[in-house]
């Protein structure tokens, strides 16, 4: 009885402080978003330019669907309507990915060699928080609105409205995918440690994201299960936007979950393990 008490006792506590540790960081993100979007907006006109920038390039992306799709009528099992659900899904998590972590990412290797690093290792708060979300692009994730309208207007050509928990595993898969493609950039960023001058290292991460713009089915069997064993590239678009188009993809629901995991907890280790190696700036 005594063991059970105090097993619950420890559980209460725990329960408390992770509640705590969420709310605190949710506060702490919160400002960070408050002083993001205050900064956005100082500069008016080129907010409005990115935006227009971003619709250019994506109204680009959809000619060239369109184009193509004329010409073949599908591609793999895949129609143009299919694509435009498809580029809709691409196009709000490249928007997440490069709103919510670009700036981060792009701002790493800087941070490692002008003493940045050292600063948020003295803040009490997790490291790999602070250098992940300090930073946000307002123009990057307005570009999601764009995404949503292309898998609206993809549904709605196709006839097909999505049942609740199709949009629920949409969200899902989503949200694993977003997950994998932080672990991967940040650990692509982490080398800087040792690499301090490699400040292209974020950008090498652009093409790796770029392959998820097209359904995986279109590349080689081979390749296939590289994009979704060991660079999950098809957790971040094809299977997502298949649970909108009715594709049995619940089925890998339970290996995005676990990828996901698994990759941001990799990811951690190798931050932990660089920091270790990490000798500052100033030394």
């Amino acid at each position: 009885m005594r063991g059970r008490a105090s097993t619950k006792v420890i559980h209460r506590f725990c329960s408390r402080f992770v509640t705590l540790a969420s709310v605190r960081y949710l506060r702490l993100y919160r400002a960070f978003a408050g002083n993001n979007l205050s900064r956005a907006l100082e500069f008016r006109a080129q907010f409005v330019a990115g935006i227009v920038a971003y619709m250019i390039w994506n109204g680009a992306s959809l000619l060239f669907i369109d184009v193509v799709f004329r010409q073949v009528g599908a591609v793999r099992g895949w129609s143009r309507e299919e694509m435009w659900v498809l580029l809709g899904t691409f196009v709000i998590l490249e928007s997440l990915c490069y709103g919510l972590l670009g700036p981060n990412m792009w701002r790493f290797a800087g941070a490692v060699r002008d003493g940045s690093l050292d600063l948020n290792l003295t803040k009490p708060a997790n490291t790999q928080f602070l250098v992940s979300t300090r930073y946000m692009d307002f123009n990057g994730l307005l570009n999601s609105v764009v995404g949503v309208a292309l898998i609206a207007f993809g549904l709605g050509r196709l006839g097909r409205a999505p049942a609740w928990h199709e949009w629920v595993l949409w969200l899902v898969l989503l949200a694993c995918g977003f997950v994998m493609a932080y672990a991967f950039w940040f650990w692509m960023v982490t080398w800087s440690v040792w690499a301090v001058k490699l400040d292209s290292i974020a950008v090498a991460f652009d093409p790796v994201m770029q392959l998820a713009r097209f359904p995986v089915q279109i590349y080689p069997q081979s390749v296939q299960l590289l994009f979704v064993t060991i660079l999950p590239i098809a957790f971040l678009t094809t299977y997502p936007a298949g649970a909108l188009l009715g594709h049995p993809v619940a089925r890998v629901l339970p290996l995005a979950l676990a990828l996901s995991g698994v990759a941001l907890w990799c990811s951690h280790r190798f931050f932990q393990f660089a920091l270790r190696h990490y000798g500052s700036a100033s030394s």
